[in-house]
């Protein structure tokens, strides 16, 4: 009793530990029992090949009775033609017996066949058993990882790992457009000192055009300076008594 409840307990720790490793593996659980289909397909094949082999036989043996039946039935006729009674009736003895013996070969034919188109269709079954689960395990195995894939997804989400990653991001969004715009701003301060600088270019150039301008018409409309030698032809006491000599 004590053994008994022993090997009880030991085959359900190793069925739960069976189970447990087919959870882990269930590419293994399908190959299995793929495996296990092809298994017994090739013994529905071994099996279907014998019995083919027999109705073949049959077939055969029934052919070469009704042949060696003709024959008996034209030696028969033959022998009676020759007044050959003794031989005639051992003739038709034995074309009585190959007649039963064809009866009997027909009916165990007939049951072979029937044998042999069951085992056929066995075997088509089978084998369409078998594309079936390979095609179950390629969608079976993809509807599994994908939902694993989503178990995993949905556990990721509620870490608070990656609460923290999604905080990390967004500060780093935030530094990348403080740079960004501290790039503008430099910019900008850029193109304003250089803009001042074309503007006071601008204004000294609009100044001195000004002022050129304002020489012109200062010069335009100054009156005309009197030639010196005109106030000398006068008759300048000064310039006359001093600078005047007589001629010799």
């Amino acid at each position: 009793m004590i053994i008994k409840r022993f090997f009880s307990l030991i085959g359900g720790k190793l069925r739960r530990w069976v189970k447990a490793q087919e959870a882990r593996d269930p590419d293994a659980v399908y190959e299995a029992a793929i495996n296990q289909r092809v298994k017994r397909y090739q013994q529905l094949k071994s099996g279907a090949a014998a019995v083919i082999y027999m109705r073949n036989k049959l077939t055969g043996e029934l052919a070469a009775k009704r042949a060696t039946i003709d024959e008996l039935s034209e030696q028969t006729a033959q022998a009676a033609d020759l007044n050959e009674d003794q031989c005639a009736l051992i003739m038709i003895r034995r074309r009585h017996e190959l007649e039963a013996d064809c009866a009997r070969l027909r009916e165990e034919l007939a049951e072979v066949s029937r044998e042999a188109e069951e085992a056929k269709g066995n075997l088509i079954s089978s084998k369409d058993e078998i594309e079936k689960l390979k095609v179950e395990k390629i969608k079976m195995l993809a509807r599994l990882k994908n939902a694993q894939a989503r178990i995993r997804i949905q556990s990721t989400l509620n870490q608070p790992s990656f609460e923290e990653d999604l905080r990390a991001l967004e500060e780093m969004r935030d530094l990348i457009g403080q740079t960004l715009a501290q790039a503008g701003v430099n910019h900008e301060l850029g193109n304003s000192e250089l803009d001042a600088k074309l503007a006071d270019l601008g204004r000294r150039n609009v100044e001195a055009k000004a002022a050129a301008e304002l020489d012109e018409l200062k010069r335009k409309r100054r009156p005309p300076l009197v030639p010196m030698d005109l106030f000398v032809r006068a008759g300048d006491p000064v310039h006359a008594g001093s600078d005047s000599k007589p001629v010799q």
